[in-house]
């Protein structure tokens, strides 16, 4: 191959490059942020591009631990699946929406309340099918729930603990009111809830948590990051070294 050839060669390949660089620059100048993308993602119908179909909340292994739980402790409000970012709060110095990709997301499988909804533990599921990645899932979760003072209890789904080993182990834990036995005489009432006793468990009385802390103790909004956005965090550990030392 000549000298000519390899030249007209390399002089076409480079106004080639020339001209996708300029037709790159001007698109981008046009849309810089991807609108046009944007809006085309968000014309899409979510009912007809999504067909809704409704499924079970719980799986088996779950419904087991949550009768377990309202066996347990009758006095408390247990919730199932509850995503971090309805019952965490964190300051918004950083981005929220970071956050909420890291960890706000996932779900407690269960949270034990006081009758005013304050948290005063959670329990987390393992299974023998759990991948690795599962695993170091949960560890986050559960790093954040003790950073945060919510006592955290792990079951094995395959060997959940009766009721009354379920309750004895959250009761030395989450400080739940002491019990007080139901008198054996004293049969439930119309509207009233019905006594364990026949479990073997006693009922303690009902304590609410006083609600004059005010919007302190309020979650956050059921919007999650749409009200409570804040400026960008770097994911790189240097970077975020590098960035405090600058403060």
């Amino acid at each position: 191959m000549s000298l000519d050839v390899l030249l007209l060669a390399g002089v076409v390949v480079l106004i080639g490059l020339v001209a996708y660089l300029v037709l790159r620059s001007r698109r981008q100048r046009v849309d810089p942020e991807g609108l046009s993308s944007r809006r085309a993602r968000e014309d899409v119908d979510t009912v007809a591009a999504w067909p809704p179909e409704v499924t079970r909340l719980l799986t088996s292994g779950e419904r087991s631990a949550n009768e377990v739980l309202t066996k347990a402790l009758p006095e408390c409000l247990v919730f199932a699946q509850v995503p971090l970012a309805r019952f965490i709060k964190v300051p918004r110095r950083h981005s929220y929406a970071e956050w909420l990709t890291r960890v706000g997301h996932l779900c407690a499988d269960f949270v034990i309340c006081d009758r005013a909804s304050l948290v005063l533990g959670a329990v987390l599921l393992q299974t023998m099918r759990d991948s690795e990645r599962a695993g170091r899932r949960r560890a986050r979760m559960t790093r954040v729930l003790k950073a945060a003072g919510v006592k955290v209890f792990t079951w094995r789904e395959e060997a959940l603990p009766d009721a009354v080993t379920a309750r004895d182990q959250i009761i030395q834990r989450t400080g739940v009111p002491s019990t007080t036995p139901v008198a054996a005489d004293a049969g439930p009432s119309r509207g009233q809830r019905p006594s364990t006793e026949s479990t073997g468990i006693p009922l303690p009385e009902v304590v609410s948590v006083s609600t004059d802390d005010g919007p302190r103790l309020e979650p956050p909004p059921s919007t999650w990051f749409d009200d409570l956005d804040s400026g960008r965090m770097p994911l790189d550990p240097g970077q975020r070294q590098q960035g405090g030392q600058g403060r």
